[in-house]
Formats: structure tokens, sequence, C-alpha cells
């Protein structure tokens, strides 16, 4: 799973179809008042193009982000590794990302 999305790096060069992979994840639970929840933070990075991604190229930029593990949703609590990249497509530059 990954994301495609128009990617303005740091130094201003734009690339139309950078390929964003979250290469890690991990959870935290927090006990509160008799109640659990839980905590995702996870890593990525953007590549310039899939082919960039699929050749090994370097990564043009990273992001880490983190999200409360949405339980009450039975059809997805149990996939991580999805949530993180719906919470990833609600982040500012990631918005009009498409699953690829």
């Amino acid at each position: 799973m990954a994301l495609k999305v128009e990617y303005e790096t740091e130094f201003g060069i734009t690339c139309d179809y950078a390929y964003c992979v979250i290469d890690e994840a991990y959870m935290l639970k927090q006990t509160e008042s008799g109640e659990n929840s839980f905590f995702v933070k996870y890593k990525g990075k953007v590549y310039a193009s899939d082919d960039a991604y699929e050749q090994d190229a370097s990564a043009i930029s990273q992001f880490s982000y983190a999200l409360q593990l949405d339980t009450a949703n039975a059809k997805t609590q149990y996939n991580l590794l999805k949530q993180c990249y719906l919470h990833l497509k609600t982040q500012e530059g990631f918005t009009d990302a498409v699953d690829c």
C-alpha cells in the first residue's frame, strides 16, 4: 500500500507523482481512569516517483505522525496500516493523495 500525491520538497521542487510509503508504525497503550486508549505513531518516506522507490533511490522527504487508534470501527480497527494511511490523507500536503 502507498499513496501518490503532488509533493513540493523543502527546496521548492515539485514532484507531480510522488510516492509516499509508511515504513514504520508502533502502538502505545495508555490507561486512564480504568479506560484503555491506544495511540499509533508512524513514520514514512516520500520518493520522487514509484520508479524511484522501486529502484531504491533515496527518499526526497520523510514524515512522522501520531493518531488515536479507532477501536470502534470493526471493519478497520484491526488494520493498523490502513488507519495510518487514512490518517496521513488528512494531513497537510497529503489531502489530495490517492491510494495506489
